[in-house]
């Protein structure tokens, strides 16, 4: 289960006022073709969408735009050393070209070359140094490569340019696990939770941290939030439920019980489970039952 968020592969802003030339027709055949590439993109139909930046390249190849997208496309067809190949290009073309220094160090990263990920991505936040992305990606690739203690000031450094980066927090909590310091993995988890509530995988995490540092009652509860934030509702009710039954004094999942049946639209289950949070004292089980005139 266990995920680093990357950046996913920059598809870029398409600009065609960028691409739109004055003078010659093999510069109006390359950006009706680059402009047929993109559309094919969009239905990610890749051979056609390469077949179309090929044709754009052959009527105008300075254009890092076109070997960019190119690389795009490549990717979602999994061609790897194509890839590479394409963003290298594009990235001569234009040596400050942030995007295509992003994707090639995804692409080295997907294939296993952590060392050139690093170099790309270091290389990227020379070009903007103050690139939270950029060090969120240089973050995944050291922790691709084990070593997670670059990991971990990597995100810190995101998050510091970036203080509300769901990802970097979420990846900054695996690297932590990595290393078993479970209490700053559930920290960094916890952040991403505050600033993304229905981040599902964050909060499976949790649930795995919790579980090894025996802490039951919290990972039973964590579960149970990711199945309900991944639309996976009976499973939820069985881990909120055996929190309870780990701790009947644990208000949060009776309260997270009557949530899970409130929304599967059994009234009665969530009456009674809101009224048991509230009778431990749970504020927002009292305001919920408050506002249907309930006692508890």
């Amino acid at each position: 289960m266990k995920k680093i968020v990357h950046s996913m592969f920059v598809a870029g802003v398409m600009m065609m006022a960028a691409l739109q030339f004055h003078c010659g027709n093999a510069e109006k055949d390359a950006s009706l073709e680059f402009f047929k590439g993109e559309t094919y993109s969009r239905f990610q139909d890749w051979d056609k969408a390469i077949a179309s930046y090929k044709k754009a390249i052959e009527s105008k190849s300075d254009m890092p735009e076109v070997y960019f997208y190119l690389g795009n496309a490549y990717a979602g067809k999994g061609e790897y050393e194509k890839v590479v190949e394409s963003y290298k290009k594009a990235i001569d073309l234009n040596p400050k070209y942030l995007d295509a220094f992003f994707n090639l160090g995804l692409a080295y990263t997907a294939k296993g070359d952590y060392d050139k990920g690093i170099e790309t991505y270091k290389k990227a936040i020379e070009v903007k140094p103050d690139s939270a992305l950029g060090h969120n990606n240089l973050g995944v690739a050291y922790h691709a490569k084990g070593d997670f203690p670059k990991a971990i000031e990597s995100y810190n450094q995101a998050i510091k340019l970036n203080p509300k980066f769901v990802e970097a927090f979420y990846n900054l909590g695996n690297s932590y696990s990595k290393i078993n310091n479970f209490d700053k993995a559930i920290e960094a988890y916890t952040l991403a939770t505050q600033n993304k509530g229905d981040y599902a995988a964050a909060y499976f995490e949790m649930g795995v941290c919790y579980n090894k540092k025996g802490s039951t009652v919290e990972a039973w509860n964590n579960f149970g939030l990711f199945y309900y934030f991944s639309n996976q509702y009976n499973p939820a009710i069985e881990s909120f439920t055996k929190a309870t039954q780990a701790n009947k004094d644990y208000a949060v999942a009776y309260n997270n019980l009557g949530v899970v049946y409130n929304k599967l639209g059994n009234q009665a289950s969530a009456v009674t489970n809101f009224q048991a949070a509230a009778k431990l004292g749970y504020a927002p089980a009292q305001n919920v039952l408050k506002q249907s005139n309930l006692s508890w």
